[in-house]
């Protein structure tokens, strides 16, 4: 049987520090079959002396040289060099963890399932001592389950990396330009995509918790979840009519962590916005069996008051 190729892609923008230790974890990988495709997003700093040097060592990299034009349009390059039978996305300040790919290669043609997801582990520093257990958990899910589950923020996550997709998902399919959260604006037409997904209790992914990344600091870009939420509740209306209250408590959750954000950030009016969204969908996600506690929480300090809410939610929701 032939062994199955993975494109890895690493979009690269300005991850000096990083692009080494991101690199090693993927060539240390014990999955050897790996084409390692480096997208250059018009680094400044010695981002991509570092990668061509990568590449002189080991013929499985190759980097590819753009202008910046940010990390959707750098995964989609990425997406038409690839040649692999199944893709995996690395971002180059984060890692994967040893038996990353094995693990969710084995599941993939064991279960015969077009996307495979294991868990992430979220920190600033990689612990030291990671414990892979040779079994683990494996759960089987059809597409409506496992947006279901992206949606109430279950054991799915929107993330585009930690997952292994077979390559032919991508056939019709692009990561949107020039938005934030393009993960969450992405997911569910991959999931729709799949006959069957996988989730694995199997640490894959190391996600680097960075201060200075865009999703720790405050800018209004940030605010584009808030359409992108409103975006996936009228595709679940018109397609899954019985998900809409997961839609809805998902677009809740975003209104939640923007009108904290806004109001810490003096952008009242935006805040308002998010106000006015949270008192129209928070009763209904009260009473829905399926929400996660967190969103409780915050629903009943919402009663309570704007100014409570704030005081509370700085810590909650601030990231």
């Amino acid at each position: 049987m032939q062994i199955p190729l993975i494109s890895v892609i690493v979009p690269v923008f300005n991850v000096e520090r990083y692009l080494a230790a991101c690199l090693d974890s993927i060539l240390s990988q014990s999955y050897k079959n790996l084409e390692v495709i480096v997208i250059n997003d018009g680094s400044t700093d010695f981002s991509m002396q570092i990668a061509e040097t990568y590449a002189e060592k080991d013929d499985r990299v190759t980097v590819y040289n753009h202008k910046n034009e940010g990390l959707s349009e750098a995964r989609n390059r990425g997406l038409e060099v690839a040649t692999g039978d199944f893709i995996t996305f690395v971002d180059a300040d984060d890692m994967l963890l040893p038996r990353a790919l094995e693990a969710m290669m084995q599941v993939a043609l064991k279960h015969s399932v077009d996307i495979v997801q294991g868990t992430m582990i979220r920190d600033k520093i990689l612990p030291v001592d990671i414990h892979q257990n040779k079994k683990f958990p494996i759960k089987i899910f059809f597409p409506e389950e496992a947006i279901k589950n992206v949606l109430y923020q279950d054991k799915f996550l929107p993330a585009a990396c930690g997952k292994l997709y077979k390559k032919e998902i991508f056939s019709e399919i692009r990561f949107e330009k020039g938005i934030l959260y393009e993960d969450l604006n992405i997911f569910y037409h991959l999931f729709e995509s799949s006959d069957k997904i996988a989730w694995i209790d199997f640490p894959v992914y190391f996600y680097r918790d960075a201060e200075g990344s865009l999703i720790n600091t405050w800018n209004l870009h940030r605010l584009d979840v808030l359409k992108v939420t409103e975006n996936i509740e009228e595709h679940i209306q018109n397609k899954y009519p019985s998900l809409l209250p997961a839609a809805q408590d998902r677009r809740l959750s975003a209104n939640f962590n923007m009108f904290a954000l806004c109001s810490i950030n003096g952008d009242r009016e935006n805040a308002s916005k998010c106000w006015k969204q949270i008192k129209q969908y928070r009763k209904a996600s009260f009473f829905n069996p399926n929400v996660r506690l967190k969103n409780k929480a915050g629903i009943i300090l919402s009663y309570l008051g704007k100014n409570l809410f704030l005081l509370v939610s700085r810590r909650i929701y601030s990231k």
